[in-house]
């Protein structure tokens, strides 16, 4: 190989690895209750900022397609709280004793949703959907965003099914 080729390679791969440099996004195991809300605001999900008493984390409330939910955040530590995990979740007042139709919704959800999980708190006569989002081992800002996107399909997805169920559609 003569001396042009070597450096018009030698080019090629500063300017590959400038770009790769360039593309590199900042990465961060922990959020704070600032950078969620931030977060949620930009999803559309009018977030209002809480705190745990006991805890001192963060407990972030939001509406989405006219639908109250909470984000707790978990694994919480230093002032203000930094926290490694999220969840989401959203309860549904069902204004009646759970039945097996109700169990047969939330596993159906169950065994076709990648991204969230139902559940039936039979005492309360609700059903839910929590879904979480994980730091641990560090995530992009870009990540966070993406996953709090499909919390509201993942809402309406439930929503549907149960209609669906109770209608028998």
């Amino acid at each position: 190989m003569g001396h042009r080729h070597i450096m018009a390679l030698f080019a090629g791969l500063l300017l590959c690895a400038g770009s790769a440099a360039a593309e590199k996004r900042e990465v961060h195991d922990t959020i704070s209750a600032e950078e969620l809300a931030a977060a949620l605001t930009a999803a559309g999900l009018a977030p209002t900022v809480l705190t745990d008493r006991a805890t001192g984390a963060p407990v972030v409330t939001g509406i989405s397609d006219g639908l109250v939910f909470v984000v707790r955040a978990l694994e919480c530590s230093g002032l203000p709280a930094r926290c490694e995990q999220l969840v989401l979740f959203a309860n549904f007042d069902l204004g009646r004793a759970v039945t097996d139709a109700d169990f047969r919704v939330v596993n159906g959800f169950n065994d076709s949703s990648v991204h969230g999980r139902a559940y039936v708190l039979e005492n309360r006569r609700q059903i839910g959907v929590d879904f979480t989002i994980d730091m641990v081992g560090g995530v992009t800002s870009d990540h966070v965003d993406e996953r709090l996107k499909r919390w509201p399909e993942l809402i309406r997805t439930f929503r549907d099914q149960m209609r669906n169920a109770q209608t028998g559609s």
